[in-house]
């Protein structure tokens, strides 16, 4: 008798262990997708509070794992206070709306041909950007100890919005980017010592 209750107090332990949860409500039943499900309508959910060192440094914790979220208290080296996660190799921080610093990036430099005037050109600004950050160009350099498999980078075009924020109307019109960063263009003149065009990546 005494060896069935104990097998199957193992067996409702383990199925208790293996539920899915819910706190907080008034059904008590979690949502079928969540494992753990947090129901208030005046409270929050507090994440861990640690201090980062840097990004590339898994400590205070042992060991980088990915999906690993915490919220970052300190300042130092490439780290601020703030949301992080880990992808498995380092801490990834969470863009808030807020966090304007980094929610966007130059588009890398890129060469356009102005040496004759043409209508309805085109250049791809996102894959333009993708080959730059993936060090497919055999001209690049890296310092001691950066990664040479490359730069991440956003791996979906519609990840990002194009914005053009300033350009030499002497020499380009007619300009329009779609969402895939395909922008098209008219050349009507060629390029001086002052020719620019800027272009911005914004994070979505």
């Amino acid at each position: 008798m005494n060896k069935k209750i104990i097998l199957l107090s193992v067996i409702l332990l383990s199925a208790v262990a293996s539920a899915q949860v819910k706190i907080g409500g008034t059904d008590g039943t979690p949502n079928a997708n969540a494992m753990l499900d947090v129901e208030a309508t005046n409270k929050g959910m507090l994440l861990p509070r640690l201090a980062l060192e840097e990004t590339t440094e898994a400590a205070p914790l042992l060991a980088h794992v990915a999906g690993m979220t915490v919220y970052n208290t300190a300042t130092a080296n490439d780290v601020v206070p703030g949301f992080y996660y880990n992808d498995g190799t380092k801490w990834q921080q969470m863009v808030t709306t807020d966090n304007k610093a980094v929610k966007f990036f130059y588009m890398p430099s890129i060469t356009f041909d102005t040496s004759a005037d043409a209508t309805g050109q085109t250049k791809n600004l996102y894959e333009e950007y993708k080959a730059q950050f993936a060090l497919t160009n055999p001209n690049h350099v890296v310092s001691p100890g950066a990664p040479t498999s490359g730069i991440p980078y956003f791996d979906d075009p519609t990840d990002l919005y194009y914005i053009i924020t300033d350009y030499d109307s002497n020499v380009f019109s007619n300009i329009t980017i779609n969402d895939q960063g395909v922008m098209t263009y008219d050349v009507t003149a060629a390029a001086t010592d002052c020719t620019l065009i800027n272009i911005v990546f914004v994070v979505k």
